[in-house]
């Protein structure tokens, strides 16, 4: 009987261990969350209830957090962060960002970076075969820069990855071109759609090379790391995949030291 409790409790250490690094301490950096879409009631992996986000606003708030924008790290490395920080961004400019999101920036006086599909504002998220609206011109310009900024998501919602250079240049600027023409401040961040961009030695050089020609400062992967601070590859930022539907054990996790293991 004993050694049935034992081996027990053997196992549960392992899978906890394993599932949510628990004797692993928490990882020092800057972590960058990524969501997309928030809903008044349901939760999958793109998408967070408006009770867990504020859920997790709210540990945020309890636990001495600092929200950091965007905006303010990009281009610095001198910066000392605070113990416990984080960066929130957010994908595709989905209308309930505004509807559901924006009060809940309001009331914690939090930041978020919506990345911009440029090609598909106003319409919906057809890129995925959805039909989900998207906010438009005038709905973007109607949030406060105190609580939202935003950065480029490519034209297409397109996978960088399978593009030749001259095509992701030529997207870069068509980006740049209507988002200035409709009187919309960005940040200079692209953050890859699907996380993925040129793995290739050669096409990686060149890739980063164009970024920087183009004036970006900031490329953004997935990676589900907490970024080493100052930042060292700056083309491969990278951030954190916060679920709608995993439990909040796994976001304090997350928030804490990364990836979480999944069995």
């Amino acid at each position: 009987m004993i050694l049935a409790i034992i081996i027990l409790a053997v196992l549960i250490c392992l899978f906890l261990t394993i599932q949510y690094s628990l004797f692993l301490p928490p990882v020092k950096g800057l972590p960058i969350l990524m969501y997309h879409k928030v809903s008044l009631d349901s939760n999958d992996a793109l998408t967070v209830s408006v009770e867990n986000l504020e859920r997790q606003f709210k540990y945020f708030s309890e636990h001495n957090y600092i929200n950091l924008p965007l905006g303010q790290i990009i281009d610095k490395s001198n910066v000392k962060l605070p113990k416990r920080v984080f960066v929130l961004t957010f994908d595709d400019a989905y209308l309930n960002n505004l509807d559901y999101l924006y009060p809940l920036l309001q009331k914690y006086n939090y930041h978020v970076t919506i990345m911009l599909p440029v090609g598909f504002i106003g319409k919906t998220n057809e890129w995925d075969g959805g039909s989900e609206p998207l906010m438009d011109y005038e709905q973007l310009l109607s949030m406060d820069s105190r609580y939202v900024s935003f950065g480029l998501h490519t034209y297409n919602h397109a996978s960088i990855k399978t593009m030749d250079i001259a095509a992701i240049a030529a997207d870069i600027e068509k980006c740049k071109r209507e988002l200035n023409d409709h009187g919309i401040k960005f940040l200079p961040v692209l953050a890859y759609p699907y996380g993925r961009f040129p793995k290739d030695e050669g096409k990686k050089e060149a890739f980063f090379e164009l970024l920087k020609t183009s004036g970006i400062v900031c490329g953004m992967r997935i990676g589900n790391k907490i970024n080493k601070w100052p930042l060292r590859d700056r083309y491969e930022v990278r951030r954190i995949h916060i679920k709608g539907d995993e439990s909040f054990w796994k976001f304090k996790t997350r928030i804490r030291k990364g990836h979480v293991k999944m069995l």
